[in-house]
């Protein structure tokens, strides 16, 4: 029986009952004493049919989730991605995204979620000039977190399962282009000779993009590369390994490298240690490859002979970091030039797609594979040419041999030309003995050849019904169809 009672100086009764464990346990009641009575003696049935397994603990556990302010679950998502292994810059991109639509949706409880209200909020960023992809990164952070709530109990429904992503192919604001191999020879040539940039020297630049090109590596697993990454024992079976916890799919990659490039990294990582990091790689990479690809196209232009050449290459898009089709050559342009590179030299799309470590190859062909206008332009020199009307030659269409002994293919007459009843007054009987004559004079070698063909199936001679019946044939027929004089079924009938 729960009993009820006020402390001192407290404003609020008490109430102590025994719960569906059967231990007691005290909670804060009314200030009125018949209120608090009531509370009691719903706690303690409540307790009574929780303990008979009337009541469902899970549905109970959701209501009080339910109750919960939303910043509470956004807390407890922050820890289920750090025991998830995600980084740090990651769990920090993603909560911050979820709070800047939770404050712009004004949501501050579960049951305040509403597709509607964040379909709205699209459509207000997309009016300010929001791209697809900057949308689509709240949408995914924010849906991850619906999505968890409701595989842990928390909301009895996810309510943004109904909101789609946007399209980024029909809103890509920024286009990367693949270097070409005239290109990455002159940055990686100038490079190495040029001075400290970005906490950099030259040649550790000049390796690092070598590296990055040559296993189409990303800028955060070049900077988790140490000497002990790479496996340099057997320069024909070279491999540098990426670690789980810096690779984007958060499993250890081995990939393998050419003799070429291994022996070059033998010889810049000589005398390091083992677990030194590799590349001090800036946090803006793409500056520090800006910068050297204007420093390089520079010096590439010095580099003519004559002041016409300089001019053309002043027009060229050669080394420049954003060409005259807005498209940009970035730090991560040079993994599209690592997968273009893979396409241009035939590779099979299930291997270029296990080398890039991607999951579809979708992904591989659609987004990384770039085609230039070289290629277009080989690819079209390959068609044969289109001749004009005037030098077309007339083409001779061979007769086809359709009969077993390869005779030529003979139309049969029309019906007009045939002379029925119909159409002449000339008989049946006079078109027999127009065949039978013409039979007697054909040439003895046509006479043996009619011979043969006014023969049946059965070995029969053709009669000069039959022949008539073979000349009213449909044209293009491949063999007469004469009446069937078998002596079985003469038998039979």
């Amino acid at each position: 029986m729960a009993s009820i009672f006020k402390r001192k100086g407290a404003k609020k009764y008490t109430i102590k009952y025994r719960n569906a464990d059967g231990q007691w346990a005290t909670c804060a009641g009314a200030t009125d004493k018949l209120a608090s009575q009531r509370i009691a003696a719903k706690l303690e049935a409540d307790a009574l049919l929780r303990s008979k397994g009337v009541i469902d603990t899970a549905v109970e556990r959701l209501a009080q989730h339910e109750r919960r302010p939303l910043g509470e679950h956004i807390e407890a998502f922050t820890l289920a991605l750090e025991a998830k292994g995600s980084t740090a810059r990651h769990i920090a991109g993603t909560v911050a995204y979820i709070r800047a639509l939770t404050d712009a949706c004004d949501f501050t409880m579960p049951a305040d979620i509403d597709a509607a209200a964040v379909s709205a909020h699209v459509s207000n960023m997309k009016r300010v000039g929001k791209s697809a992809r900057a949308i689509n990164a709240r949408l995914t952070a924010f849906k991850s977190m619906t999505r968890w709530m409701h595989r842990t109990g928390r909301i009895r429904i996810d309510p943004m399962q109904q909101v789609a992503k946007l399209n980024t192919r029909a809103d890509r604001r920024r286009k990367r282009r693949p270097l070409n191999d005239g290109e990455l020879a002159d940055l990686l040539r100038f490079t190495e000779s040029d001075g400290e940039r970005s906490g950099m020297s030259g040649k550790a630049r000049a390796m690092l993009y070598r590296v990055a090109v040559g296993c189409g590596l990303r800028a955060g697993e070049c900077a988790s590369l140490t000497p002990a990454s790479f496996d340099l024992s057997k320069p024909d079976a070279a491999t540098v390994a990426v670690e789980a916890a810096y690779s984007k799919r958060r499993r250890r990659d081995v990939l393998p490298i050419r003799r070429d490039l291994a022996e070059a990294v033998a010889t810049y990582i000589k005398g390091e240690a083992s677990d030194a990091p590799l590349f001090a790689v800036p946090d803006r990479t793409a500056d520090m490859i800006r910068a050297d690809l204007r420093w390089a196209r520079i010096r590439w232009r010095r580099e003519a002979a004559t002041w016409a050449q300089r001019r053309q290459r002043r027009d060229s898009d050669h080394l420049r970091p954003v060409d005259q089709a807005d498209r940009v050559a970035d730090f991560h342009a040079l993994r599209h030039t690592f997968i273009t590179r893979l396409a241009k030299s035939g590779v099979a799309p299930a291997v270029a797609k296990t080398l890039a470590r991607h999951s579809t190859i979708t992904l591989t062909i659609d987004h990384y594979t770039h085609t230039l206008v070289e290629d277009e332009r080989a690819a079209l020199d390959k068609l044969p040419a289109i001749l004009p009307v005037e030098n077309a030659q007339p083409v001779e269409v061979a007769a086809q041999a359709t009969g077993t002994d390869d005779a030529p293919l003979q139309r049969a007459p029309n019906m007009h030309q045939m002379g029925t009843a119909s159409c002449h007054p000339e008989s049946s009987s006079a078109i027999v003995g127009k065949i039978e004559n013409s039979d007697c004079s054909a040439s003895p070698s046509d006479q043996k050849h009619l011979k043969s063909k006014g023969k049946n199936n059965a070995g029969h001679r053709m009669s000069s019904r039959d022949k008539l019946a073979g000349v009213n044939a449909p044209p293009r027929t491949r063999t007469l169809n004469p009446l069937i004089k078998s002596q079985l079924l003469c038998q039979l009938s």
